[in-house]
């Protein structure tokens, strides 16, 4: 981040960050939590669940201590009478951040997936500077194609925000009633789910985030583990068979996480992280041979250029910008 953000901070807010995951995701959740924990300055911390067992909590309560409340939400969710589709229930419960008596004293809510690995503090980023109801990253891939604003109901040019790790202004979001209208959206499942919901509810409600802060994978950001203030593992994942992607920084840092937990063997096999960069390079090749406009616009991504241009527009404190694929010069 630069100095200009290093000094941008508004410390007049109550915040807090909070993971949610269900029995599956359950374990990564608590160490991304204990993660946050390690690096991060003094933040109220909440990981919400739904079906975690009594062996896995007692775990959890091991690792986070009283820093991290761990709330059962099962009920809350089952009485929403919310039709999660295909997914949990638990895929959508930062949805319902306006509802949950416990966020009542807060006024930023940090969210990230269970998936996001975080390297710098946490209350950095709650404390940013914040104008519009929501703080969040674009998402690397629609630079790359820009379909999604023919399947969403957005303006021409409308940018699209990675929903993994977010930032919720929840004076303003109340007021405008916008995690409602996302829920109403959602339950449609007409928008790709609920980071789609999310994309069309905040249109043009949203402030730039450093880009630094949701680092992704998907075979495009060239951004080092140690340089990203977070990663987000949207790709292969630490523990999964495939861990296409994942630094061997990273999955160390994983293991030390899950030293002597029952989910340290999750973390057992090698990182394929040379797999991404040497299918990125053919990118260039492919796209001309095929004619892919997909495949040639990711050739001509350099992630270090395009988050210097949209770290500038964080430390301005900007809106998202419209076309970002043009702003980000990959798109002609």
């Amino acid at each position: 981040m630069s100095m200009r953000s290093e000094v941008s901070l508004d410390m007049s807010q109550n915040p807090c960050f909070f993971f949610a995951a269900d029995q599956n995701y359950f374990p990564y959740a608590c160490l991304a939590a204990r993660r946050v924990l390690d690096v991060s300055g003094p933040i109220k911390g909440f990981l919400l669940q739904t079906g975690a067992g009594a062996k896995e909590l007692e775990v959890a309560e091991r690792l986070l201590g009283s820093a991290v409340s761990i709330l059962d939400v099962s009920r809350f969710m089952e009485a929403t009478d919310f039709n999660p589709g295909h997914l949990t229930l638990a895929t959508y419960i930062r949805l319902f951040a306006d509802q949950l008596p416990e966020f009542e004293p807060y006024d930023r809510i940090v969210y990230a997936d269970s998936d996001v690995l975080f390297n710098r503090s946490v209350a950095d980023l709650a404390h940013t500077q914040l104008h519009a109801p929501l703080l969040a990253a674009h998402d690397e891939q629609s630079y790359f194609d820009a379909k999604y604003r023919k399947h969403l109901p957005m303006k021409p040019g409308a940018p699209k925000f990675n929903a993994g790790v977010l930032v919720f202004n929840m004076p303003l979001v109340r007021r405008e009633g916008l995690l409602q209208r996302t829920r109403q959206l959602s339950s449609q499942h007409t928008y790709g789910l609920d980071q789609g919901a999310l994309n069309v509810a905040f249109e043009g409600r949203w402030q730039t985030m450093h880009p630094y802060w949701n680092v992704m994978t998907n075979f495009s950001s060239q951004i080092s583990f140690g340089k990203s203030f977070a990663r987000h593992f949207t790709r292969g994942k630490p523990w999964s068979q495939r861990s296409i992607g994942v630094e061997p920084e990273a999955l160390a840092i994983y293991r030390q996480l899950a030293k002597d937990t029952p989910w340290a063997g999750h973390f057992a096999r090698q990182p394929r992280f040379a797999l991404k960069s040497f299918t990125r390079k053919l990118d260039a090749i492919t796209g001309f041979l095929i004619n892919d406009e997909k495949r040639k616009r990711r050739s001509r991504f350099d992630a270090e250029q395009v988050s210097r241009i949209f770290a500038d527009h964080a430390d301005r404190f900007m809106m998202a910008a419209q076309y970002p694929e043009r702003v980000a010069g990959i798109a002609r």
